[in-house]
């Protein structure tokens, strides 16, 4: 409608303008000879004009030489044509002017009005602008329309200019933006502006008349039509349509028939409606009436749009949905204690949260007079389920000329009690009086702590508030007098109870006193502290306004602490002891007037933990921390106490306040432990810990921030066991990282020497977090005559193929490894000084050598080789070597249960006879890649007598030695003897020289 009113008035103004700007530019016309007694009359000067482009900006400006004012800025161009008629004796008589003609512009801007392909024929007499034949269309400044079919209005008018009457218009409206009406009403009203839509589209038919000079008064408006907006945006509800039957505004009222609002459908189900009607005094004097009704409202968007009339933060406080039926009448008052009214209806939600606190479910009457508020449910309070927490609240009040007296407020939620009264002042200097109880009330609230979980918190409150404060001084805390009382029992956080607590509040003109005490977490707590403002202080100025305060607990247990802190079941239990004692007026604390003010007050800190255990595994009997925070840094005297049957000691300092001045601790530490039990030390790296065995002793820095930590330094170890694998006795170098934000770690040692089966172990070892729980590992080693005899005893069962000493390198490493099984690498070994009694399956196999015995034979040469992976260590090549025989094998061996899976050739006895053959067979085949079957067959025949072919199963415990034909010499094997067996030959030792045969393993 506004729209139709200005390109009315534009195309009129423009059309006045240009033909005062004709005027001006005509010469002086010689008038006819005076004719005596001629009746005086206007004369005019009539012509046809024709003017292409013409700038209306400064055709607008011609108006004022003729007592015309805009009043509106303009931009664009405009063609007119017109037969003029030109008053030569009343120039600046507005409304003798007369023209008819034609107005029409490709582009015209008015204020935030965008006008496209406007046409209209004007006629102009006695000081009336007739419009006709109005076509155009409307965008938002400086936005361009693709579709022609939108936007497009068309209708008639009339503005009364000289002198300055009424305007009127009858216009069609078809799928023009709402965007610059949104904007031209948020010009009239700015308060209004962010509960006005966005988007949409209008279309519809409006009759209009109303006073130009009160133009920007709705309740002048002569009005009537019917309307329908499209694609509606209103704040963050959903795009919704809106039609309503018949709009009227007359004498000052505002009646709206059959009100449609319906949300577009979209993926959701459920979609939103909304009807209603409504007689309204827009003077705010007289009757009213209206009818609303709504289904499936999402409340947490309404509120969320209406709060934004107030640039508050209400995002996601309010959630749910809420179907009702309203309706209410009475009679408006500019003195509000003479209005009446009487607004009535029902309303249901099967859910509702308010600012994390469940409201439960709603199927209620609800009923509103100028002395009585009542929400009651339909159904007998006895018979709500549970779900319904809030059943009834009842309130009776009166509104006089000096306050607001609430007399009577009774309530049954949560299922307790609230009652009350109160007084609300009308006068700005009286109290604001106040007085609430409540019993037994038991609400749930409901905390996001991240994107999936959600933390519970529930308690049976019952306290008292009495309270007073002048209306116009609430944001000054001297002036508030009274006391408020809080019983917390039976405080559930998730599934965990807590405990109960006592708090109570005092005040009297600026001095504060915070008292409270309870039994939390299996212990005691009490707390205490005051304050004392003066008369310019705000409620800012309180944390700087506190004196000491303290803090004591006794007994505390920690494992709800710390699995709530964890927000998952952690295993740690133990309890707490501790004094915190804080001084705000401290010369560096919160009251400082010199320098930079600090953020925290300085703070002593006494803390014990007694009885730490994880997962019934004793972690330590005492630790002791004693602790003083100055100028922003918290300076830990001593953390000393048993840990993991050894020690630990920490000092040195925390940086909590960063350069911005926000609370950032930053850590610069110096940690000592001494003979900690790897397994139940290292706890927190959950299972991973029962994978590392021995204990350790080292000193190291500990330096970073909360969310990123940083340990240097070296470490000592005992008897150490890394998945399985001995270590012996170690050091090392150690650099740790830990991010808290990722969880992801990792401990590196870069420069391991150790002991361990009477030789020596080289290398570096990683460990670091893996994407599925369990650990990443990278590591290699090299080892140098270590005894593997004793490295078994170390152990505690066999589960290598030799013993003796061994000298090489072995790699391993692992993704999430949960178990020896997730390691996979390589091995080069060579073997030296091994007896044969070590050896798996040559007791078991002397059965098959007669008198013959291996167990007390020394090899004095040997190599392994080969790779582990899934729990399996696959031997590419083995064998031992000595003057009178030669063991070789090859096969699998399974380390976590031992099993063997071996073909083993045992090669002795006395090779004189043969030597010429068997130095003949080893030339002629040396230098062969491949082994033909007639090489393999000749070594066979000729080695039959003198070598066994046996295979090993069973476990290392118990080896079972099965004998084969040497028939199945394979070609590994074959050449094996020609490279090797020469040695045998070459000594000249029979193969009975050994005696003594112990046999087996």
């Amino acid at each position: 409608m506004c729209t139709c009113i200005v390109i009315g008035v534009v195309s009129v103004f423009s059309s006045l303008a240009f033909a005062a700007q004709l005027s001006a530019q005509q010469p002086a016309v010689q008038q006819p000879a005076h004719q005596e007694n001629a009746a005086p009359a206007d004369r005019y000067w009539e012509s046809q004009w024709a003017f292409r482009e013409i700038d209306v900006a400064k055709l607008a400006e011609r108006l004022t030489s003729i007592g015309i004012d805009l009043g509106i800025p303009l931009e664009g161009n405009v063609t007119v044509q017109f037969e003029v008629g030109v008053p030569w004796t009343s120039l600046t008589d507005g409304a003798a002017y007369r023209f008819d003609g034609t107005l029409t512009s490709s582009r015209l801007v008015v204020d935030r009005f965008e006008f496209l392909d406007l046409q209209t024929t004007v006629r102009y007499r006695d000081g009336v602008a007739t419009l006709s034949s109005l076509t155009g269309s409307a965008v938002e400044s400086g936005e361009a329309s693709n579709d022609p079919t939108k936007g497009n209005f068309t209708g008639s008018g009339s503005l009364e200019l000289v002198p300055q009457g009424d305007a009127s218009a009858n216009l069609n409206v078809d799928n023009i933006s709402l965007a610059p009406i949104t904007k031209l009403i948020a010009s009239l009203f700015p308060s209004y502006e962010p509960m006005l839509p966005k988007d949409g589209e209008l279309s519809g038919d409006v009759q209009f008349r109303a006073p130009i000079k009160r133009i920007a008064d709705i309740a002048s408006f002569d009005l009537e039509g019917t309307f329908q907006a499209d694609a509606l945006e209103l704040g963050g509800l959903p795009p919704a349509d809106l039609k309503v039957g018949k709009v009227v505004i007359r004498d000052g009222r505002l009646r709206a028939d059959k009100i449609d609002l319906q949300t577009t459908p979209t993926s959701n189900p459920s979609a939103v409606r909304m009807i209603g009607q409504a007689d309204l005094p827009l003077t705010g004097n007289g009757s009213f009436s209206f009818e609303v009704a709504a289904d499936d409202l999402p409340i947490g968007q309404v509120s969320e749009w209406i709060a934004a009339s107030e640039s508050s933060e209400q995002e996601g406080l309010v959630q749910g949905k809420l179907d009702f039926r309203i309706q209410g009448s009475g009679e408006l008052n500019d003195r509000a204690e003479q209005s009446q009214w009487n607004i009535a209806g029902s309303l249901a939600s099967p859910s509702i949260q308010v600012a994390g606190v469940d409201l439960g479910s709603f199927e209620h009457d609800v009923r509103f007079t100028p002395t009585n508020f009542a929400f009651t449910p339909r159904r007998q309070s006895s018979e709500l389920p549970a779900r319904f927490k809030i059943h009834r609240v009842e309130s009776d009040y009166q509104l006089t000329e000096t306050a607001f007296d609430l007399t009577s407020l009774t309530a049954t939620l949560f299922g307790g009690q609230v009652s009350g009264q109160a007084t609300v002042p009308r006068r700005d200097q009286e109290d604001l009086v106040v007085n609430l109880n409540f019993r037994d009330i038991r609400p749930e609230l409901r905390l996001p702590v991240s994107s999936s979980i959600e933390l519970k918190i529930a308690s049976t409150l019952s306290g008292e508030l009495d309270w007073k404060v002048p209306l116009n001084r609430l944001s000054d805390p001297v002036a508030h007098r009274g006391a408020a009382k809080l019983i917390a029992s039976s405080i559930m956080l998730g599934d965990a109870s807590i405990g109960d607590l006592n708090a109570n509040v005092s005040t009297n003109q600026g001095e504060f006193q915070f008292d409270l005490n309870g039994d939390l977490f299996g212990g005691t707590v009490q707390g205490n502290s005051t304050a004392r403002l003066i008369a310019s202080d705000q409620w800012n100025d309180l944390p700087s306004r506190l004196q000491a305060s303290q803090l004591k607990f006794d007994g505390v247990s920690l494992d709800a602490l710390v699995d709530l802190l964890a927000r998952r079941k952690i295993g740690l239990t133990g309890k707490a002891t501790g004094n915190v004692s804080v001084n705000f007026a401290s010369p560096s604390g919160l009251a400082s007037t010199s320098g930079l003010d600090e953020v925290i007050p300085d703070t002593t800190i006494e803390l014990e933990l007694s009885q730490l255990k994880y997962r019934a595994q004793p972690l330590s009997r005492k630790l002791r921390l004693a602790g003083r925070i100055e100028n922003d840094v918290l300076r830990i005297q001593s953390l000393r106490g048993d840990y993991a049957d050894g020690s630990l000691s920490l000092h040195g300092l925390v940086y909590l306040v960063d350069g911005d001045r926000r609370i950032h601790p930053r850590f610069d530490t110096r940690l000592v432990a001494s003979r900690v039990d790897l397994n139940r030390g290292l706890w927190f790296l959950g299972d991973t810990a029962d994978q590392l065995l021995g204990r350790a002793s080292g000193k190291a820095t500990v330096t970073g921030h909360t969310e990123s930590i940083r340990v240097r330094g070296n470490v000592d170890g005992r008897d150490l066991d890394i998945y399985g694998l001995p270590a012996g006795n170690a050091h090392s170098a150690l650099v740790a990282t830990a991010n808290f934000q990722s969880s992801k770690w990792s401990v590196n040692f870069p420069s391991v020497r150790s002991r361990v089966g009477g030789g020596q172990l080289e290398g570096g070892l990683l460990l670091s977090s893996g994407r599925s729980g369990g650990v990443d590992m990278t590591s290699h080693w090299k080892t140098r005559r270590m005894d593997f005899v004793r490295l078994t005893d170390q152990l505690g069962r066999s589960s290598s193929l030799a013993s003796g000493e061994i000298s090489g390198e072995i790699s391993l490493r692992g993704k999430s490894v949960q178990s020896i099984d997730d390691l996979s690498g390589r091995f080069d070994f060579q073997l030296g000084d091994t007896r044969g009694a070590a050896v798996p399956g040559l007791l078991a196999a002397s059965r098959f050598l007669g008198p013959i015995s291996l167990a007390n034979q020394s090899f004095d040469v040997g190599e392994a080789k080969g790779i582990i992976g899934q729990g399996v260590v696959v031997l590419d090549e083995f064998w031992l070597g000595s003057d009178n025989a030669l063991v070789q094998a090859d096969g699998k061996v399974y380390l976590r249960s031992g099993r063997l899976d071996l073909n083993a050739l045992i090669a002795t006895g006395d090779y004189r006879d043969i030597a010429a053959n068997f130095t003949q067979l080893a030339q002629q085949y040396a230098l062969r890649s491949l082994l033909p079957a007639s090489a393999i067959l000749s070594v066979s025949e000729l080695l039959r007598d003198r070598t066994l072919v046996v295979a090993v199963m069973g476990s290392t415990q118990s080896p079972i030695v099965r004998l084969r034909p040497v028939e199945t010499f394979r070609e590994e094997t074959a050449r094996f003897l020609l490279r090797e067996g020469q040695r045998l030959i070459l000594t000249g030792i029979t193969a009975g020289a050994v005696d003594g045969i112990d046999g087996g393993f």
